[in-house]
C-alpha cells in the first residue's frame, strides 16, 4: 500500500490535469470546435484547495496563469509536471494559496 500524497502534491497533480485538458480543448477551439460538454473543469477544486476567493481579480489572474502555462506544455509528462509546479508556485507567490 502506498502512502497518501500530501496536499501540495495533490494540488500540483490537479493543476497538471487541468493544464492537459486546457491544452487539448484549446486545440479544438482553434479548429472551430467550441465548448464541449465533455471538457472537465477542475478549476473550482484547485481554487478551493488553494483557498482562493472568487473575486474578479483572483479569477482573472488564475485564468491568465492557467492559460499561459497550458500553451507551454508539450507531449512529455515531465513538461506537464514542470508547468504544473510553476503554476502552483505563481499562485502561492501571489498570496493565492
Amino acid at each position: 500500500m502506498s502512502a497518501a500524497i500530501n496536499t501540495t502534491d495533490h494540488i500540483i497533480f490537479l493543476i497538471g490535469e487541468e493544464l492537459k485538458s486546457r491544452r487539448f480543448f484549446n486545440t479544438f477551439q482553434e479548429l472551430g470546435l467550441d465548448d464541449s460538454y465533455f471538457q472537465p473543469h477542475l478549476d473550482e477544486a484547485i481554487m478551493t484547495c488553494l483557498g482562493l476567493d472568487d473575486s474578479n481579480a483572483t479569477l482573472d489572474f488564475y485564468f491568465a496563469v492557467m492559460n499561459e502555462h497550458a500553451s507551454k506544455i508539450g507531449i512529455k509528462s515531465e513538461s506537464v509536471a514542470e508547468e504544473a509546479k510553476r503554476v502552483y508556485e505563481k499562485l502561492v507567490a501571489n498570496g493565492m494559496g
